[in-house]
């Protein structure tokens, strides 16, 4: 993988951007969202399976089936309420 992507849990992220994937590409994934609305979607979390993961921001899109995941920040969240809170905060 080049310097531009990060591999967790055998999914390939962004690290300059957010990375959009299908609700079937995070089948074994933890998604948890958040009833606001943000950038076309729900403001939400992430996180892979195991308990050595923290929690990456996301956008639910719903109607769409997809995800877009915030792995390019310089952190990550011990709980899907704060990381969802940075998407309220900060827009995505």
């Amino acid at each position: 993988m080049g310097k531009n992507k990060l591999v967790v849990a055998d999914i390939s992220l962004k690290t300059d951007s957010p990375t959009t994937l299908a609700f079937a590409d995070l089948y074994t994934w933890v998604i948890w969202q958040f009833p606001k609305p943000v950038a076309g979607g729900l403001c939400g979390a992430v996180r892979p399976p195991g308990s050595d993961y923290n929690w990456y921001p996301a956008v639910i899109e719903t109607n769409r089936e997809r995800i877009r995941i915030f792995a390019h920040l310089e952190q990550t969240y011990a709980t899907p309420e704060t990381a969802a809170e940075y998407l309220c905060r900060n827009g995505a």
